[in-house]
Order: C-alpha cells, then sequence, then structure tokens
C-alpha cells in the first residue's frame, strides 16, 4: 500500500414495488440511461451530485440513474498550483490530459500534505480558494467529476496545532475547530459547481486509530468518529444540493475492533468488521470508502478471503449500515503487472461496484506509485478504465 496514508435528496425513487436486490447482483436496476450523459446534457435540470437511493438498497443516483462508473485518483490535481507562485498552468495542463484520457472522476487532495504548508492558506486564502474554484471550473467545462477528500494527511492538524492527535475527538480543540471553519470555506466555494460529485472527509484517517501498542501516536477510533460526524454534518449544513457525504477510510484493520476495545491485534470477526466500519461511517455519512490493494483480507469466522469475497462482504457490511460502498483506491501498475489491474477492474465489473478510483495518475510520475499518461503503465490504467466505463454502460442498458 502506498504510504501517503497517515495517511437524488433522490431526483426519482426506486419503484417501491421492486423486488429487494442483492448488493452486487446482476439485477440492480437500469432504464438504460446513461447517467453521465443525462447529468451532462445542457437542459440538465435536477440535484448536483451524487445522491443516495433510501430502498430497497442504497444505491448512488446521478441525474436519478444508478452510477456506474470508474476513474482515477489524481492526487496533487489542486495541489500543483498551491506553493509560492500559486500558478495554475500545471493544474490546467493535468486537467487537458483528464480529458484527453476520458477520464470521467477524480479523486483529488484538497488540502496540504505538510503543516508548513498550511501557511499557502491561511496566508493566501483568497488566492488559495480562487485556485479551488478554477479547477472546478476547469471540471465543469470538461465534463468530469470531483470528489475533494479535504483532509489528507491525518498528522498535519496536530503538527500545525501542537496538540496531541485525541484532540480530533474535542470539539473545543484547535484542531476541531479548523477542521469546521476549513471545510465551511472548500464547501462554500466548490458547492454551486455541477462538476462536484461527492464530499470526502479524508485519507484513511481508520489506519490510525488505536495503533499506540505499535508505537504510534494515540488517537481513538472515537475521536476520529466524532471529527467525522462534525465534519459531516457541517457539510450537510452548507450543501443544499443533499450530495453524497463520505469517509475515505481504507479497508478497516483485520483487527479495528479489537484494537479500538481491547488493545490487541486479535482477528475481528465480520460482524465487528462491520461495527467499526461504522465508527469510522458516522451519518449523515452515507458513502462507504475502502481502499484495496494487495494485502490480504481476513476475519476470525470467515478466513482469509480474495478480493472478490472481500468486495462481496464489503457490499453486504455497507447495505446493513445503509451506506453506499465504493473502492476509493486501489492498486494501480507502478508496481503491478497488468493481469492484475485487470483482475481488480475485472471483480469490481462483476460486482457492480458503483464507484472505483485507480492510484495514481500524475502529471510529471512524480507521486509516489504514480503513472503517466503516454507511459505503458499510464495506457494499461487508462485502457482498463475506458474498458469498463464501456461495459457499464452496456451493463446499465440491460
Amino acid at each position: 500500500m502506498k504510504k501517503i496514508v497517515f495517511f437524488i435528496a433522490v431526483a426519482a425513487v426506486l419503484a417501491s414495488c421492486s423486488p429487494e436486490r442483492q448488493p452486487g447482483g446482476d439485477d440492480l436496476p437500469g432504464s438504460g440511461a446513461d447517467a453521465l450523459e443525462l447529468y451532462w446534457a445542457e437542459d440538465y435540470s435536477g440535484p448536483l451530485g451524487i445522491q443516495v437511493s433510501q430502498t430497497p438498497t442504497p444505491l448512488m443516483l446521478l441525474a436519478g440513474e444508478p452510477l456506474y462508473v470508474s476513474g482515477v485518483n489524481c492526487y496533487n490535481l489542486f495541489l500543483q498550483s498551491v506553493n509560492s507562485t500559486m500558478n495554475t498552468s500545471r493544474m490546467e495542463a493535468t486537467v487537458e490530459v483528464l480529458v484527453k484520457e476520458n477520464v470521467p472522476v477524480v479523486r483529488f487532495a484538497a488540502s496540504v500534505y505538510h503543516a508548513d504548508q498550511i501557511r499557502y492558506y491561511t496566508e493566501q486564502k483568497e488566492q488559495f480558494l480562487a485556485n479551488l474554484k478554477k479547477l472546478a471550473q476547469l471540471c465543469d467545462e470538461a465534463h468530469i467529476l470531483l470528489i475533494p477528500s479535504v483532509f489528507w494527511q491525518i498528522a498535519t492538524l496536530p503538527q500545525y496545532f501542537g496538540e496531541d492527535y485525541t484532540a480530533y475527538g474535542d470539539t473545543g480543540s484547535s484542531i476541531y475547530e479548523y477542521v469546521l471553519s476549513y471545510t465551511e470555506d472548500i464547501v462554500n466555494t466548490l458547492k454551486g459547481h455541477k462538476c462536484i460529485a461527492a464530499w470526502e472527509f479524508g485519507n484513511e484517517f481508520n489506519l490510525a486509530a488505536d495503533i499506540a501498542i505499535a508505537g504510534y501516536p494515540d488517537i481513538p477510533a472515537s475521536a476520529i468518529s466524532t471529527v467525522m460526524k462534525g465534519f459531516a454534518e457541517k457539510v450537510a449544513s452548507l450543501d443544499p444540493q443533499g450530495r453524497l457525504i463520505a469517509s475515505g477510510n481504507s479497508v478497516m484493520r483485520n483487527a479495528q475492533w479489537h484494537l479500538a476495545h481491547e488493545r490487541n491485534w486479535t482477528v475481528d470477526s465480520f460482524s465487528q468488521y462491520v461495527e467499526m466500519t461504522g465508527v469510522m461511517t458516522p451519518s449523515p455519512m452515507r458513502g462507504m470508502s475502502e481502499h484495496i490493494y494487495e494485502e490480504a483480507r481476513s476475519f476470525s469466522d470467515l478466513g482469509t478471503l480474495d478480493r472478490s469475497e472481500q468486495i462481496a462482504k464489503s457490499q453486504e457490511a455497507a447495505a446493513q449500515l445503509g451506506k453506499v460502498f465504493y473502492v476509493g483506491e486501489f492498486t494501480g501498475p507502478s508496481d503491478n503487472s497488468a493481469e492484475v489491474i485487470k483482475g481488480h477492474y475485472d471483480d469490481y465489473f462483476d460486482r457492480k461496484v458503483q464507484l472505483s478510483l485507480i492510484w495514481n495518475y500524475a502529471y510529471l510520475g512524480d507521486v509516489e506509485h504514480s503513472f503517466k499518461a503516454g507511459t505503458h503503465q499510464g495506457n494499461i490504467a487508462f485502457n482498463y478504465m475506458r474498458e469498463i466505463n464501456k461495459k457499464f454502460r452496456t451493463f446499465v442498458g440491460k
């Protein structure tokens, strides 16, 4: 796994007489209409962004239709414009490549990685937000959906404010207050843009929870849940469109429940995994994120699962929790063969994962485990992405 860790209102409610569907099954609904095509039509006037159906099983909807799409992570899409010059030329060039490669949706970091970079926001806030708005304008014009991941690095704010990691769960702390004020700036800057598909809290915060026994800073799962809930409630209060609000988590650790409750590495049961996923995806969040790389996923009562089995149990957990499941990151071609990458795409299509995003496209290829356009690795990622999206368009017409 990459080391960057430590890292519509329903427009058309599904017919109430529809039979109950199993998550990922072949009988998922599709009217034959292409959600992206409908959404980007000039005369579209429905809710903006991804909405979530209520029954019978939560589904992502775009323009009132079930959405099935695969895209890319582009971690530094916005951050390329956050530096001493605040120049946007590389950001603009990156969007041009995304258009050329027919990328329909992109997840990106909407905050800086290092604590000493926060000055670009605090000292040049007007330009910082103007650059973010420019990105949204470019993607409105290019018909690219965006998922801003608002807090990327869990260590950034504790280092900046000199507070313990536990301050994420203290509603009176400087960290918590900053989370709410920064979120307000980001949402108010972007909420009027059609390209904004969803709001994501941050990157893989769950992996930092309750691992002080391994020598890491102490941050209880309850603290992460508290700040995620505060974020989600703030977003919900600001976004009149009711877009999907999501976690940004990786998969739960095999021992996430036992670490939180017993401070040991005993492997969790499936029900304990579901419980911890709910803790780490607090309402009004409805987007249950997992990042799928090549590590095995085990449960005390199910044994070790292959990728397809893991996805099926994740979808089952999401359905139990009333959430929608998506793969916010999955392994890219920089360290793996084309066969491995194709295996991911095949599993996401076979299990009808509604949203999946490969790690990671970078314009210069300078982000860890990234691929560039026009290279062998880039061709693997982009070609398979286009292939699965073509298959999804055929699937929803059935």
